[in-house]
């Protein structure tokens, strides 16, 4: 059986560089903690892109409920202090989530 491919894409700015680099510690930590995404031998520390203010995010991972489930938990650790963008889930093109700052679900 083949597995399906989630793909998360998209930006958040902060405010300065200082509360984006707490931000991506603060991921990197929780993607240490998070068992099914230590699995995946690093990946996610190549999928985070840094310009300015501006976090760039692109990375796919199998589409299981345990690695959705961990992802979501690093786009709420990663969004809590930014002040715009958004990240979208997408299997096969079609949007299936989307992570924005102020979001609490």
């Amino acid at each position: 059986m083949t597995t399906s491919t989630i793909r998360y894409a998209g930006t958040y700015r902060f405010g300065d560089r200082a509360i984006l680099d707490r931000a991506l510690l603060a991921a990197r930590a929780h993607i240490d903690d998070e068992d099914e995404l230590v699995a995946l031998e690093g990946g996610w520390l190549r999928c985070f892109v840094m310009h300015g203010t501006t976090l760039t995010v692109n990375v796919a991972l199998p589409a299981l409920p345990e690695h959705r489930f961990a992802a979501a938990e690093i786009f709420a650790v990663l969004s809590r202090d930014a002040i715009s963008g958004t990240v979208q889930a997408t299997i096969d093109g079609v949007r299936v989530d989307e992570y924005t700052p102020g979001d609490d679900d």
